[in-house]
């Protein structure tokens, strides 16, 4: 899969506005892997249940990035903000090395 990014670039310049390089690069990263088709194997997808096209990547556990599909080739940003502004829990957090 090969799509291409047909909405969305306000909601981006509106977060990139004010977030740290950090977190751009982070969600750059993320928009490449749907861009190539990989997203679904490099990140924690959760489905938005009400809205079948519409999916919610999480970048980083107090990041996420929300896709639209408009079509198999093309794509559109809807949200970009904490699992709390989406409505969503947290990432769980990661269990303890184990003792060697």
């Amino acid at each position: 899969m090969s799509a291409r990014l047909r909405s969305g670039i306000r909601v981006i310049e509106h977060w990139a506005a004010e977030a740290y390089q950090a977190e751009k690069n982070a969600l750059y990263t993320a928009l490449f892997t749907v861009l190539d088709g990989s997203v679904f194997r490099t990140y924690e997808i959760i489905d938005d249940e009400d809205r079948a096209e519409e999916f919610y990547v999480r970048v980083r556990p107090k990041l996420l990035v929300k896709i639209r599909l408009h079509h198999f080739d093309s794509f559109g940003v809807v949200f970009i903000g904490t699992p709390e502004d989406a409505g969503l829990p947290e990432a769980p957090p990661e269990a303890p090395p184990a003792a060697a």
